[in-house]
């Protein structure tokens, strides 16, 4: 009887540890970060930014290839990039976007591939 009771409980043990281990194997419904390679332009001259203290700041303005309207991007808004203002720019660069973006934060980020092409653009 006592060998029973000890490989019921053995049972119990095994089997609690076994459904622990494969609830951690599951994790097929969490959202993933997606990435993608773009092709981004960035404007020889500036924009105006809104921070999160509601102060108006000098900005790039960036468009992604195929779109119409410049957007404004903060001077470190691309990792990897260093923008010298009076230049336009062509940049190859991986955006992710964040399946769980912060409440605070932008939902994708740009990291720098290479400069494509820079060129200087006099008064416009």
């Amino acid at each position: 009887m006592k060998k029973n009771k000890t490989r019921i409980g053995i049972f119990f043990i095994l089997l609690t540890v076994f459904a622990m281990f494969a609830s951690c194997l599951n994790d097929d419904d969490e959202p993933k970060d997606k990435q993608k390679t773009v092709t981004l332009y960035v404007s020889a001259t500036t924009g105006e930014c809104i921070g999160m203290t509601g102060t108006p700041h000098e900005c790039m303005l960036i468009k992604e290839k195929g779109e119409k309207t410049w957007d404004p991007c903060e001077f470190n808004g691309i990792e990897g990039f260093t923008y010298e203002k009076g230049y336009e720019y062509e940049l190859l660069a991986t955006k992710t976007i964040y399946a769980n973006p912060p409440a605070d934060g932008s939902s994708y980020d740009y990291t720098l591939i290479k400069v494509v092409s820079k060129m200087a653009k006099g008064n416009e």
